[in-house]
């Protein structure tokens, strides 16, 4: 039997044992690639680009096997991150929907709009964080099913404006999908800086 029936043999005694999978699941599993550590950059890497352009997630999501873990690199300043665990439907669109609309024209110091309370959902409709109103919620930071907050205290930065500094580093014990969002009010809230962890 040659190389390549004998994969589509086995293919098909894989479907025939767990049952047809749609197409999305396939992609999925051809899209998302777990490995055992990751690393993100929180915030763009050295040299950033003027702001907004820097308050991102690079990646935006990875993908680890249970225990695996992430470290998140401080990059540029005044960053905090917390995880905090969403349904497995959830996508960018999802927690994007629920922030300040509008880009930076709108999203911006002087219009005020990180001071407002942002309720933000998951796929599944489930409230994820109440960012509160500014001054009485300092950061975005929730409590209830939150996994990990660092820097609520004293946001993170790099060693200095040019190199990376403060790293972070989460084990992932159970599976599913995580938000990793920063809690720099104006970061997350109008700049939409936040990401995803997969854990399989």
């Amino acid at each position: 039997m040659n190389k390549r029936l004998l994969g589509v043999t086995l293919t098909l005694w894989v479907v025939a044992l767990t049952g047809p999978m749609e197409s999305s699941q396939i992609q999925d599993l051809t899209d998302k690639v777990a490995v055992q550590d990751a690393v993100v950059d929180f915030g763009a890497p050295h040299p950033q680009p003027a702001s907004p352009g820097h308050h991102i997630l690079s990646p935006e999501e990875v993908t680890i096997v249970k225990g695996g873990t992430v470290t998140f690199v401080m990059n540029g300043t005044g960053h905090g991150l917390a995880i905090h665990p969403v349904s497995k439907n959830t996508t960018r669109q999802h927690i994007a929907e629920d922030l300040c609309q509008g880009g930076p024209a709108l999203c911006n110091t002087t219009a005020q709009t990180a001071r407002r309370q942002y309720l933000i959902t998951d796929g599944e409709g489930s409230l994820i964080i109440d960012t509160g109103v500014f001054p009485a919620q300092p950061v975005v930071d929730h409590t209830p099913g939150q996994l990990i907050s660092a820097g609520a205290g004293v946001l993170l930065t790099g060693s200095t404006p040019t190199t990376a500094g403060t790293q972070v580093r989460h084990r992932f014990a159970e599976d599913g999908r995580y938000l990793v969002i920063c809690i720099n009010r104006v970061h997350s809230i109008n700049d939409w800086m936040f990401g995803f962890v997969n854990v399989v």
